[in-house]
């Protein structure tokens, strides 16, 4: 998929995966996922999770979905579901860290 085309997750080749399982591991660091002001979380029939976010550097929709190599792809889209941003092929420890970047990091922060 091209950045600034329209998210379609059925075109998506993914795994099936638990929403549960990502979002446990999304919220190994409380303080992180709670600093992206998380709502709307939606399982994906089994094909990942989408939530929507109000981060300091990114605000819509959040799509993680688990591709055919076990890792993790991140899709980062506006409200109206347009791909601004992908990230491919990361480790289950890295995913937090990865998302936080995207969307609230900020170098100063100490937590």
């Amino acid at each position: 998929m091209e950045i600034n085309q329209k998210i379609e997750i059925d075109k998506i080749v993914c795994r099936d995966v638990d929403a549960n399982y990502i979002l446990k591991l999304l919220r190994r660091n409380m303080n992180i996922y709670f600093s992206w002001d998380t709502n709307n979380l939606i399982d994906l029939n089994g094909k990942g999770l989408r939530f929507t976010v109000n981060g300091h550097h990114h605000k819509g929709h959040v799509y993680v979905v688990l591709n055919g190599a076990d890792l993790f792809d991140v899709y980062y889209c506006s409200n109206r579901g347009t791909i601004k941003d992908i990230h491919t092929n990361i480790f289950f420890d890295q995913l937090t860290e990865i998302i936080d970047n995207k969307i609230e990091r900020i170098a100063d922060y100490t937590y």
